[in-house]
């Protein structure tokens, strides 16, 4: 079917005698060894013959003289002579017209009919795996996508069906309202699932999420959460610096979020996340003007912590202050 649909794109072509040799050659070779194809040019040819016989038709004078007559300098009009080469282009336009309207696909005597509206586009999940039939498949192969992983099967040879399972890598590029609930969810996922942790991609990725998420417009307690897990269970000391560092800007706070910087200021190794996990905390207070029994208890232990860095310290001493203001 793919070999029928680019040699009937190429018959236009090939009645005006505008194909290379080559490609010539396999048109008509194809043409003698289908069926279909083979009506399908012979009805180029009648339709290129019938265009052919039909009559010149002369412009009627007053639409010439009209036509003369709206132009600023009419002495400089250079007659137009009859050339052959004109009904032949006539021709050829006629033909690339049936063409698009398909009027030879099988029903040569049924009425070309315009499209309908398309139904609502079924909107596209991101999945782990997928199954599809090779009927719901476009035959064309965009760009170069990296297929691995490629395994054949045949769970039943008597139904005359083969089964191709890959895997393919593709760049999708998603847009969007940052407050979009699909583009919230996949900007969630990435940060949660991203296993390339030293990788700058994923320090890109959570500034970025800093910069749009800040916005008090664009809050979203589910890129929070996000961000608590990271804060959580990352191993790089970096990525849960940069985690971190931008709860601390995100407008509001869950309680999944405020727990998580609880727990980041009592066990993370790093005392440069301890500190900010404690700065991350007082801007929560300051927003809501208040401090929960399990922060206001933290807070107090980090401060009166003899082993502990003395920034931490400091800094729980200070968020303490708020309270009291």
């Amino acid at each position: 079917m793919v070999d029928c649909h680019a040699m009937r794109e190429s018959m236009p072509l090939l009645l005006t005698e505008s194909l290379d040799h080559s490609r010539r050659e396999l048109t008509h070779q194809h043409i003698e060894s289908c069926a279909a194809c083979t009506a399908e040019w012979n009805a180029y040819k009648e339709s290129w013959s019938l265009l052919g016989e039909l009559p010149e038709v002369e412009v009627p004078s007053r639409v010439r003289e009209r036509f003369l007559a709206a132009l600023a300098t009419p002495t400089n009009v250079i007659p137009m002579r009859r050339r052959s080469s004109w009904k032949w282009l006539a021709q050829a336009a006629a033909v690339v017209i049936l063409v698009a309207g398909a009027y030879y696909e099988g029903h040569r005597t049924a009425p070309i009919r315009l499209a309908e509206t398309p139904a609502a586009v079924q909107p596209f999940s991101i999945a782990e795996t997928r199954s599809l039939a090779a009927s719901a498949i476009s035959p064309n192969i965009e760009g170069r996508p990296n297929i691995q992983n490629v395994q054949f099967t045949d769970a039943d040879a008597s139904d005359n069906k083969i089964g191709l399972s890959f895997d393919v890598t593709s760049r999708f590029t998603v847009t969007g309202s940052p407050t979009d609930k699909s583009m919230v969810r996949l900007l969630s996922y990435v940060l949660e699932n991203d296993n390339s942790s030293m990788s700058p991609s994923r320090s890109r990725t959570i500034e970025w999420v800093k910069q749009t998420y800040s916005d008090p417009q664009n809050a979203e307690p589910e890129i929070a959460s996000a961000l608590a897990k990271v804060l959580r269970s990352d191993s790089h000391e970096g990525v849960r610096l940069s985690a971190v560092e931008t709860l601390k800007t995100l407008p509001g706070g869950s309680a999944q979020t405020r727990l998580a910087l609880i727990d980041a200021l009592k066990s993370d190794p790093n005392p440069a996340v301890r500190i900010k996990a404690v700065e991350a905390l007082a801007n929560m207070a300051r927003s809501s003007g208040q401090m929960d029994p399990a922060m206001l208890d933290t807070l107090r232990a980090k401060a009166a912590q003899e082993d502990e860095n003395m920034y931490v310290r400091v800094k729980a001493a200070e968020a303490l202050s708020i309270r009291q203001q």
